[in-house]
């Protein structure tokens, strides 16, 4: 009987590295002489590639992944891919009590931070708070004044404002002058603007909570 290869990679359920089982591999390789004509006194050359496709199965969730890897003689090394693509973070389960155009447009944020698309990333998550600046204070300016009419309508507190402008100062440097945030950075971020947007939830919550909540005697 054929022993079970184990691989440890990453899980989009687990959302860690797990023991994976090979379940299938296919491997596609080849390589292609160049000539240095019209100089002949340069030797010809020729370059070599290799592809690995394996399909993976956690052995935990037993979710499945399609891996890619790969590598050719030009290159610094072995790279990898994998399908769908890994995951740091999943969406918030809260996400479907917030308004549709604010909801898509977080599934958008974050299919964007699964590519690591990290410019688009800090976009979006820029639009979602200007989103719920709107909704609180309506349209009235920029930035700066819409978190000033938060805080003097006590919507905010001043930490809480502090917070929120280093958070649209890095998107207003992606956008503005083309700052490619750090992984870090981008976590920061999107944390601050989920606990913004679970904040506008909770107050739904909190009044069908005062609704279903029968009055003291």
């Amino acid at each position: 009987m054929e022993q079970m290869k184990i691989l440890k990679v990453h899980c989009n359920k687990c959302l860690q590295k797990t023991r994976h089982e090979l379940v299938a591999e296919r491997i596609n390789h080849g390589s292609e002489t160049f000539s240095n004509d019209p100089h002949p006194m340069y030797p010809d050359f020729e370059i070599t590639w290799q592809d690995t496709y394996r399909m993976l199965q956690c052995l935990g969730c037993e979710s499945v992944t399609l891996q890619n890897e790969y590598w050719f003689s030009e290159g610094d090394g072995v790279d990898e891919e994998f399908y769908p693509p890994r995951i740091a973070r999943k969406l918030p389960d809260w996400r479907d009590d917030l308004p549709k155009e604010w909801r898509e447009l977080l599934v958008e944020v974050y299919k964007a931070l699964h590519t690591d698309s990290r410019r688009l990333v800090m976009m979006g998550a820029r639009t979602l708070v200007d989103l719920y600046l709107n909704e609180q204070v309506g349209d009235i300016g920029g930035f700066a004044a819409k978190l000033k009419k938060l805080k003097e309508d006590h919507l905010i507190s001043t930490p809480a404002k502090d917070i929120l402008e280093a958070a649209l100062d890095v998107g207003h440097a992606v956008s503005h002058r083309a700052h490619k945030p750090s992984p870090k950075e981008v976590n920061q971020v999107i944390d601050i603007v989920e606990n913004l947007l679970h904040q506008h939830t909770l107050v739904n919550t909190s009044e069908e909570l005062r609704a279903s909540t029968p009055r003291r005697g």
